[in-house]
């Protein structure tokens, strides 16, 4: 027999039970690359991340915020003014028609700042028939605060009456949807809100958040702008002097400082007093002015009106329970015998203070856990209360053997 040789392709059935041997050190540095190729990959992709987070942060938070923030208005603090005639003499300069110029221009200059935060607002409200033109009604607001996700706007509550649309213009000369947050018709004022995300790149760089100031630091004499509508139209400007700060007016629940002005006015001006720092001092309401009124600028100062306005900023209604009253003084005391307290003039129609049965003559000595002896007392204490709840009031009304203890439970209402 002869021997015969294993075809060569047999050899090649078990290659795959042959062992190869790899390089260990190669193995661990193609490991290696791997892992920190995807390490630098993944530094990189965070790094963007974060960046591009921080980027948007802002924007985001602006345009998509979730709840307003709380507005809260700080209350002032009282200022040492001097007596009249107290204090250092100057001597008195002569200007020249430079300087007057130079002074004009300055005073222009301010106002145009302060219009950055004026907004012309528009109400549309809707015809009485179909085919009926809806009436369409505006004033000058200022925008005065901004909550994190909307722009806040004072102004008359007047032209909102039956308005099914309302608009504003911002200073970049673009109208804007707003919303009313609340109105007060006892002062005539409400709070408006455009929604930030609403308001184009462009307005960032015009609009302005203005300052709300002390209408109580402004002296008979000082320099006052007048900005908005003041003669009825929109766009104007007028400067003038505070030529009465003296003057009040009687609301139901308070009485409130005025500013009057020499500066001329239309009935139906609207708009903003400011002081020579530009800050805003004094609401402009012409409908405050009497039958023989000689048509000046006349506003409430700003420092009575600020805790409704943080009301109406917040959502929530100014509280109300319509009383006419003035402070028992020590003459009046004296006088008419009446006790310490804030004596009842006039009592609202449908008002709560009706319904709870305080009449005119009463005087009021106490609202909740607070003692009442001034106007502004009462005012305070009621400021401290919300519209809805229940609280005791206390006084006195004469009888036939002299002044009797009354309470009454008021629920607490609201002028919108």
């Amino acid at each position: 027999m002869g021997y015969q040789e294993e075809p060569e392709e047999k050899k090649d059935d078990y290659a795959f039970l042959q062992e190869t041997i790899k390089d260990e050190n190669g193995g661990h540095n193609k490991l290696r690359n791997i892992v920190l190729k995807y390490a630098g990959l993944g530094l990189v992709f965070g790094l963007a991340a974060c960046i591009g987070f921080c980027a948007l942060k802002p924007w985001a938070e602006e345009k998509f915020a979730g709840n307003p923030q709380k507005i809260t208005i700080p209350e002032e603090e009282e200022e040492e003014t001097e007596a009249e005639g107290q204090g250092e003499t100057q001597e008195a300069q002569t200007l020249t028609v430079e300087d007057y110029e130079e002074m004009n221009r300055a005073l222009i200059n301010i106002g145009n700042t302060v219009n950055h935060s004026i907004v012309e607002i528009r109400a549309e409200g809707s015809g009485k028939e179909s085919d009926e033109e809806p009436a369409v009604s505006s004033a000058a607001g200022v925008l005065f605060e901004d909550n994190g996700t909307e722009l806040l706007i004072l102004g008359s509550s007047r032209v909102l009456s039956g308005s099914a649309n309302i608009t504003v213009k911002l200073a970049d000369g673009k109208t804007y949807p707003a919303s009313l947050k609340k109105r007060d018709d006892n002062l005539g004022i409400a709070v408006l809100a455009v929604a930030k995300n609403t308001v184009s790149e462009s307005a960032w760089n015009q609009i302005q958040i203005a300052t709300l100031g002390s209408s109580n630091s402004i002296l008979k004499g000082e320099v006052i702008l007048a900005l908005g509508s003041p003669f009825g139209y929109y766009g104007g400007m007028g400067i003038g002097i505070a030529a009465s700060t003296a003057n009040r007016v009687m609301k139901y629940d308070g009485q409130y400082d005025l500013i009057c002005t020499d500066i001329p006015s239309s009935q139906a001006g609207t708009g903003i007093l400011a002081d020579t720092d530009g800050q805003i001092v004094g609401i402009i309401d012409q409908t405050l002015l009497d039958e023989e009124g000689q048509g000046q600028v006349i506003a409430y100062g700003i420092s009575d009106l600020k805790k409704a306005v943080e009301f109406l900023s917040n959502n929530k209604a100014v509280p109300y329970l319509g009383i006419l009253s003035v402070t028992v003084t020590e003459d009046l005391a004296e006088q008419q015998g009446l006790p310490e307290g804030i004596y009842v003039q006039e009592v609202a129609a449908d008002s709560p203070a009706m319904k709870a049965g305080i009449q005119s003559g009463d005087v009021i000595t106490r609202i909740g856990k607070t003692s009442i002896s001034t106007l502004s007392g009462y005012t305070n204490a009621l400021m401290e209360l919300d519209a809805g709840k229940e609280i005791k009031v206390e006084g006195k009304r004469q009888g036939n053997g002299g002044y009797v203890d009354i309470d009454f439970t008021v629920a607490i209402g609201s002028k919108e």
